[in-house]
């Protein structure tokens, strides 16, 4: 019966969620508009300890992009007006310009001395004088005139575009979030507790990162060189890999010893290290893998080989469907796994420093002559 009650209640609040206007929606379509998303987000971000804190969050992150786009769209809106505007100006101008081309042509052609002996007085030569140079000085005004019209135009067809692809990537982010909340609904099942069992997974695996200790031992190491065996640590149902790719040189390798900031700023794709290879991908590994069962599918746009003689991935880097209980919702390496072969291979020539975990895994970090850092996580 309790458990009724709090499915029950988690389903409200998610309905609610979805039709609370919110303390920002009668600030109309403005910057201050976005800015008060974007502070309720940071709040609601800074407060999530519950799946109810989380669904909040979600539902802020949703309202937020939804401002963006919004704002985005106005401008467009506005920016459009503007060309046309313009168009229609640049038009009457085109018709102007060659009514005035045709006139001082016309004008132009007239023989010097005809115009200084056919005036009759000096008064009259002195007007025909005038008058050509008055028209002489208005086009040239005209024509810079319209130059800045031209210019204007140009700049706004700029901005124009750029707002588009803004845009575009605005509602890529929006859909983003929405998939992320509907995970977030759908691996809880509206469930307290298996959330907060899964925070608890994920803070482990965090946990096995920080508070590992350099050992002092370090040593050159070749491509292919076992540098461990995989173990069974973090957001895991069983043994696993780790695997992370970093843009940290070894002189820096002082980050590593003071605290785990890195982890969440340094990071790279590790596809970007890796070979491209066919592997296969479990069931919900990746967001961008949407299949029912287990798939081979072509990872790696790198040069290093892989850690792993026969890897599949159990989860990928980014968003994923576990992602929300990352920081920054983000799944910051490659989980991978070998039934057959546990031993964990350097991908490439470097110089590692071994660490020292508690009982959630030890690891290694490996530094390469590129300037990246390769990391090994979980390890027995």
């Amino acid at each position: 019966m309790k458990k009724l009650l709090v499915s029950l209640l988690l389903g409200y609040l998610v309905t609610l969620s979805l039709v609370y206007a919110g303390p920002c929606d009668n600030l109309g379509v403005t910057q201050e508009w976005v800015d008060c998303w974007q502070k309720e987000s940071d709040k609601a971000h800074s407060q999530v300890q519950t799946l109810a804190g989380q669904i909040a969050y979600y539902d802020s992150q949703i309202k937020l992009a939804q401002s963006k786009i919004t704002q985005t769209e106005e401008q467009i809106k506005s920016v459009s007006i503007r060309i046309n505007q313009l168009e229609d100006k640049l038009r009457e101008r085109s018709a102007l310009l060659e009514k005035q081309i045709v006139q001082t042509y016309k004008k132009g052609m007239s023989d010097p001395l005809q115009i200084i002996f056919g005036s009759g007085n000096v008064s009259t030569l002195l007007s025909q004088i005038k008058y050509l140079q008055i028209v002489q000085t208005n086009n040239r005004k005209f024509l810079y005139d319209t130059q800045l019209v031209q210019t204007n135009y140009a700049q706004q067809k700029t901005l124009i575009e750029e707002s588009k692809k803004k845009l575009d990537i605005q509602k890529k982010n929006l859909a983003t979030i929405r998939t992320e909340y509907d995970n977030l609904l759908k691996q809880t099942k509206n469930n307290e507790a298996l959330y907060q069992k899964q925070l608890k997974q994920a803070r482990q695996e965090l946990e096995a990162l920080a508070t590992s200790r350099f050992t002092g031992e370090k040593k050159v190491v070749k491509r292919g060189d076992v540098v461990g065996i995989m173990g069974s640590t973090g957001f895991s149902t069983g043994p696993h890999l780790h695997f992370g790719y970093y843009n940290i040189r070894e002189e820096e390798s002082n980050l590593l010893f003071t605290n785990s900031d890195w982890y969440f700023s340094r990071y790279d794709s590790p596809a970007n290290a890796l070979q491209s290879k066919v592997v296969y991908f479990e069931y919900q590994s990746c967001d961008d893998v949407k299949q029912t069962s287990g798939i081979n599918k072509a990872f790696g746009n790198g040069s290093f080989s892989w850690p792993m003689s026969n890897p599949r991935i159990t989860q990928c880097f980014g968003h994923t469907p576990y992602s929300y209980v990352y920081t920054g919702n983000i799944h910051h390496g490659l989980d991978i796994v070998d039934t057959n072969d546990r031993a964990i291979r350097a991908i490439d020539d470097g110089v590692a420093y071994f660490y020292k975990g508690n009982s959630f895994g030890n690891n290694v970090r490996i530094f390469h002559s590129n300037g990246k850092m390769s990391l090994y996580l979980h390890l027995q």
